[in-house]
C-alpha cells in the first residue's frame, strides 16, 4: 500500500498537478494524463480494465475544477469537462508519475 501525499497542487496554468510523496519524490503529471488514466466503467472496461476513452477526446484546455479525498486511500478529481466519477488510489497516481511525470520547471 501506498502511503498518503504529503502535498496535492494544482497548477492550472500550466494544466499539471504536483504530487509530493513522504519519500521526497515530486511528481508534476499533466491533467490531460490524469483524466487519460480514469480509471472509472466509463472510462474503462469493467471486465477488461482497457481503456475506452480515446485519448484524442480530451479537450486541450482541461482544467481541473476541484478535487476531494476519498477516505485515506485515494482522491476524485472534478474536470472542466464535467467528468468527475474516477477514484484516483494513492497507487495508481504513484504508478502514473513512474511512467509520466514531466521534469522540474526551468528557471
Amino acid at each position: 500500500m501506498t502511503d498518503p501525499p504529503e502535498s496535492i497542487r494544482a497548477r492550472q496554468a500550466e494544466q499539471l498537478l504536483e504530487i509530493g510523496w513522504p519519500d521526497g519524490r515530486i511528481d508534476r503529471l499533466a491533467y490531460r494524463t490524469i483524466r487519460g488514466a480514469c480509471p472509472c466503467a466509463n472510462c474503462r472496461d469493467e471486465w477488461t480494465g482497457a481503456p475506452i476513452l480515446d485519448p484524442a477526446t480530451i479537450a486541450a484546455d482541461l482544467k481541473l475544477a476541484g478535487m476531494e479525498n476519498i477516505g485515506t486511500y485515494a482522491v476524485q478529481f472534478a474536470w472542466s469537462d464535467g467528468h468527475s466519477t474516477g477514484i484516483y488510489t494513492w497507487e495508481t497516481l504513484r504508478g502514473l508519475g513512474d511512467t509520466s511525470s514531466l521534469p522540474p520547471p526551468v528557471g
